[in-house]
């Protein structure tokens, strides 16, 4: 397939006398009508046959200046990626795994969540230079924040910063023109934004959030294409972090449901044309550790999507009182497990550790049998609860020796555990 550049690059070729290797085939009218009366032409009578060829033609002077103006035997200049790498900006990072230097970064989950408290953590731990909740440290300590406060409330951002102990002289917010909403679609917003960043060198960018702060829409391509090209450009030029907060589409089951609901990116709201440009994708859920839930339980915060290395394991984080009033974020390195209810097989195991518990001499296994049949539990049942409990039980003698008792261990031993035949008793 040639494009109109090439057909005419072509034809300027063949007619200062260049071989072409082109193939009339893929030319169109009229340069196809050119490329034959060259092709027809008597030596020495090219530029007549090309006048002839088009001639009739109500733009036949723009054409015949086209290809005069065109630079035969010039080729298109393909750089290949080994003559653009000294040019490419290196991966860096803000947050290593989490929040890239120089690109997008979208923190997902429902409303009441906390993601904005996660947004005004990392700013504080940025600022007073904290360490990122992993251990990882901060690349630019006492760097400045920038926070885009699309839901004009900055009177909870400053209380927040304010019980953290931020350093507030470092977290710049912005605000929209009076009696408007901020609108980073419209092209004097960007200009702001931009003129903050230029001004700033901010180590991170929040913008709280993406349905608040666009007025385009969020779920058409075009409506997002233009913002989130922009939002790529200035992270691109600024070389900084950039944290778009995001809401996730209404399960089935409500509210709760939502903050508890086990994310994945197909569960971000609007066009997936976001997701796309964003090299990192975070989700963030409040995880239910008992029979019931509660809306201030701990919290998982994990990696959905990465384009840029391995996805680091979840983390978990807590809300710890502070004095005299508010609260912060106590992180920890490994995020909080899900409840689920328990299964017969559960309530035989903490049956069978409590009642060797309760006897630390240690119990014949014909008397273990009896005392779960007691207790409405099969033979089966118990024999699997022992293999799933492993080394935590040990034998006294050979598991075949009929002065054999099963033994509570509270410091296994790898090997202890023997695998029984559920027949042999």
């Amino acid at each position: 397939m040639l494009t109109l550049r090439l057909q005419i690059q072509a034809i300027a070729d063949r007619l200062a006398g260049y071989p072409i290797t082109v193939s009339s085939k893929d030319f169109t009218p009229p340069w196809l009508h050119c490329l034959q009366a060259l092709e027809a032409a008597q030596p020495g009578d090219e530029v007549a046959a090309l006048e002839h060829a088009l001639a009739g033609l109500p733009n036949q002077a723009e054409l015949l200046q086209t290809i005069h103006g065109a630079r035969p035997g010039h080729r298109l200049f393909i750089p290949s990626l080994a003559e653009i790498a000294s040019d490419l900006q290196p991966i860096e990072w803000v947050w290593p795994g989490w929040i890239p230097r120089g690109l997008i970064t979208v923190l997902g989950a429902s409303q009441g969540s906390g993601k904005s408290f996660v947004a005004t953590d990392l700013a504080y731990r940025i600022v007073n230079n904290k360490g990122y909740p992993d251990g990882a440290p901060i690349a630019r300590p006492g760097a400045n924040i920038i926070y885009v406060d699309a839901e004009m409330v900055p009177q909870i951002l400053n209380q927040r910063a304010e019980h953290y102990g931020l350093d507030r002289s470092k977290l710049f917010v912005m605000l929209p023109e009076l009696g408007e909403m901020i609108d980073l679609g419209q092209p004097r917003y960007q200009d702001r934004l931009a003129e903050m960043v230029a001004l700033l060198s901010p180590e991170l960018i929040i913008i709280d959030s993406l349905s608040s702060v666009h007025s385009g829409g969020q779920n058409n391509v075009e409506d997002v294409r233009s913002f989130m090209g922009y939002l790529i450009r200035l992270t691109s030029w600024a070389r900084c972090g950039l944290l778009l907060v995001h809401h996730i589409r209404k399960p089935s089951g409500g509210q709760q449901r939502m903050m508890n609901f086990d994310l994945g990116m197909e569960d971000l709201s609007g066009s997936g044309y976001i997701t796309q440009q964003a090299r990192v994708v975070l989700g963030l859920r409040v995880v239910q550790t008992g029979p019931e839930f509660d809306p201030n339980g701990p919290r998982e915060l994990k990696v959905l999507k990465t384009n840029l290395g391995p996805y680091h394991d979840p983390l978990g984080f807590e809300f710890a009182p502070l004095h005299p009033a508010g609260v912060m974020l106590n992180w920890d390195t490994k995020a909080p497990k899900t409840y689920r209810e328990p299964t017969q097989r559960d309530e035989c195991k903490e049956w069978l550790e409590d009642f060797l518990k309760t006897h630390p001499e240690g119990v014949k296994v014909k008397e273990v049998i009896e005392a779960a049949k007691e207790e409405g539990l099969k033979q089966s049942m118990v024999y699997q609860a022992r293999k799933e409990l492993g080394a935590q039980i040990v034998n006294t003698d050979g598991h075949k020796s009929p002065a054999n008792r099963w033994k509570w261990s509270e410091s296994p031993v790898s090997g202890d555990f023997v695998e029984e035949d559920d027949e042999e008793e």
